[in-house]
């Protein structure tokens, strides 16, 4: 099972690329990844006189690197290219059908107006795979997660993921949505009580956004939803620098009938500020569920079974908890398992039904086990 299965991560030896490689060890390490260790050289160090010399120094450089995620038994691969750093990566990506590329805000530094680089930026702006840009100074492992949402499909895709690496994190994640009032017009032709109309739509969008949230489920991670007023950019930022966040997971809007790849208004701003480190999603998930077909013993589905339901992905667990019990019907431990997932998901019905069958085989069980005990010991 595959759920992160390729993870890029660019380097770029000018800038501190330690939190990268931190990281992309600790994703690999969860979701059971391959990593990419990427450098990107100049079209002139192509050049025969020099390209044995240079290529040789970055590949020793980036075996430095992968000896660390050896060490722990992660499986990693050196590749260097030449050329535009920003098209080598964007081009790499696509084609090797990388689920993640992890970046370092700095890299490609020029604007100090803002806290990423021109090189991250770019990628953020369009790169159609999910970007996690890491913010100096915040948690490596991130401990509390924030996901403001509109109710939009990016939103609805960001949300999905933010409570998928919640759950194999542990992390407290903050749900927020915000509401932004109607400002009163100079105009003397309308007749608007703001007030109560702001006060109308607030309610409206109160009872948007819990039926909103129904649609997920956040079972087994610990979370908090706020219904928030101001300007949505900066009561982001806010919020983030008041609850500590440590990573902020925003959805952008994928291409447009130009087939620009746009990222919002929003986001954007929030981009440019990073009051935190980030993950932006466009039109692909961060974690995409990928099934090996080689499996064939009970062992390694119950073990699949375990990772889909740790991570969220509880029909899929489901759907293997069940193929346990094709194998072996009296699977007592994909038994409890299936009880937990519906349990989780508020299926009463089918927990029950699992249940009585399982106190059905517990009962034969003991049954045959105390007439085992009798005939030994009687000899019978």
């Amino acid at each position: 099972m595959k759920l992160l299965e390729k993870i890029l991560v660019p380097i770029d030896f000018e800038n501190n690329f330690k939190d990268q490689v931190e990281l992309a060890g600790k994703l690999a390490g969860s979701f059971n990844s391959e990593i990419i260790l990427f450098h990107v050289l100049p079209a002139e160090a192509e050049r025969k006189s020099i390209k044995p010399m240079i290529s040789k120094q970055v590949d020793s450089q980036l075996q430095d690197i992968g000896e660390t995620l050896k060490k722990n038994k992660i499986k990693y691969r050196k590749t260097i290219r030449y050329g535009n750093i920003f098209d080598r990566i964007m081009s790499f990506s696509m084609e090797n059908r990388i689920n993640l590329i992890l970046l370092s805000s700095a890299s490609g530094k020029g604007n100090q107006n803002y806290r990423v680089g021109v090189i991250t930026e770019k990628l953020i702006r369009k790169s159609e795979k999910p970007v996690w840009v890491i913010r100096p100074g915040n948690n490596i492992v991130p401990e509390r997660i924030l996901c403001p949402v509109d109710f939009s499909d990016p939103s609805t895709r960001a949300l999905n993921n933010a409570i998928k690496i919640a759950r194999t994190f542990k992390s407290m994640l903050h749900i927020i949505n915000i509401f932004e009032p109607l400002q009163e017009s100079f105009s003397t032709r309308l007749n608007i009580n703001y007030k109560e109309e702001n006060t109308r739509i607030k309610k409206e969008n109160e009872e948007k956004f819990n039926t909103y949230l129904e649609g997920f489920n956040i079972a087994g991670i610990e979370y908090k939803t706020e219904l928030l007023t101001g300007k949505p950019y900066e009561t982001i930022v806010k919020f983030a620098d008041q609850n500590n966040i440590d990573l902020i997971f925003m959805g952008a809007t994928g291409k447009s009938v130009l087939q620009r790849v746009l990222l919002g208004s929003v986001t954007e701003k929030v981009v440019r500020e990073l009051p935190s480190s980030m993950v932006i999603t466009k039109s692909e998930n961060l974690l995409k569920l990928k099934m090996e077909s080689d499996i064939s013993n009970l062992e390694k589905h119950f073990s699949q079974a375990l990772k889909l339901k740790d991570t969220g992905f509880y029909d899929e667990a489901i759907e293997q908890l069940n193929i346990c019990l094709q194998i072996n019907d009296l699977h007592v431990p994909a038994m409890n398992e299936l009880i937990t997932i519906y349990e989780l998901t508020g299926n009463k019905e089918s927990a029950e039904y699992i249940k009585q069958k399982l106190y059905d085989i517990l009962d034969r069980l003991w049954d045959s086990q105390i007439e085992k005990e009798i005939r030994k010991r009687y000899k019978l």
